[in-house]
């Protein structure tokens, strides 16, 4: 498991990207090889960087544990430039449902869970097409598996931009309550699993960013800072870090 003390320095939080795609992922461009996200690593000056691909249904269990080797013996080969955390990004893809096997799980040094994915086929819905029934459906699917121990940390927590039904992707957020999100941070603390500071869902929604960020700030949670990088420009946080404060209330 991978966990550290909490930080609420965004700028000593984004000495760590742990959210960076490889050429395995294939919504990430071919660019993306270990040789070049290492060079950006290096040039950047990050402390650790975790290589997180996506594991959905297109894959399973032996291709997994496959590529995790590939990445391994070519971060060996190149020599690592920073710590390099060998992950995945795993599916959460409904409540108390995840697609990967135990091998696999404890293969990985991080478990990074996305559990809002809802643009995939495979992807468990919320009952009715309302707000309020996503959200009841992302804290009820995040809290199973935030018991189930499986998780480091949570992608892109709780937010609805791949829910296609709503042109207002804010909507889902604006109805979770305060209280329900104090309640769900409370007890990511007591398992040991940290909310993601993703770039991407900092910008596109970022009353919601703050509104977590904030809240943890009261209780203690973890966060870790993420790029979600599919492309080599997009590794670096500083051109964001501004912005990223600004909206944060830092």
């Amino acid at each position: 498991m991978y966990i550290h003390a909490p930080c609420f320095d965004p700028d000593e939080l984004a000495r760590d990207n742990l959210h960076i795609h490889t050429s395995f992922s294939r919504c990430a461009k071919p660019e993306m090889t270990v040789e070049n996200i290492f060079a950006e690593a290096a040039r950047i000056g990050y402390r650790t960087i975790a290589l997180t691909d996506h594991y959905n249904d297109d894959i399973d269990d032996e291709e997994a544990l496959r590529r995790l080797e590939t990445l391994r013996e070519q971060g060996k080969k190149l020599g690592e430039p920073c710590g390099v955390l060998y992950g995945m990004e795993l599916s959460g893809y409904g409540i108390g449902k995840t697609l990967e096997g135990d091998k696999l799980r404890n293969a990985l040094d991080y478990r990074l869970y996305a559990c809002n994915h809802y643009h995939l086929d495979f992807w468990e819905q919320a009952a009715e097409i309302t707000p309020r029934a996503y959200a009841e459906h992302a804290l009820k699917n995040v809290t199973s598996l935030i018991k189930s121990g499986k998780p480091d940390c949570i992608a892109h927590p709780l937010t609805a931009g791949y829910v296609r039904a709503f042109e207002d992707k804010t909507l889902v957020s604006k109805a979770i309550t305060d209280n329900e999100l104090g309640d769900i941070m409370t007890l990511a603390k007591e398992h040991e699993v940290a909310w993601e500071l993703n770039i991407g869902n900092i910008y596109g929604d970022p009353e919601f960013s703050r509104r977590m960020w904030n809240t943890g700030r009261e209780l203690g949670s973890c966060f870790n800072m993420g790029a979600d990088a599919h492309l080599i420009k997009n590794i670096d946080f500083a051109p964001h870090m501004s912005e990223i404060k600004k909206i944060l209330g830092v």
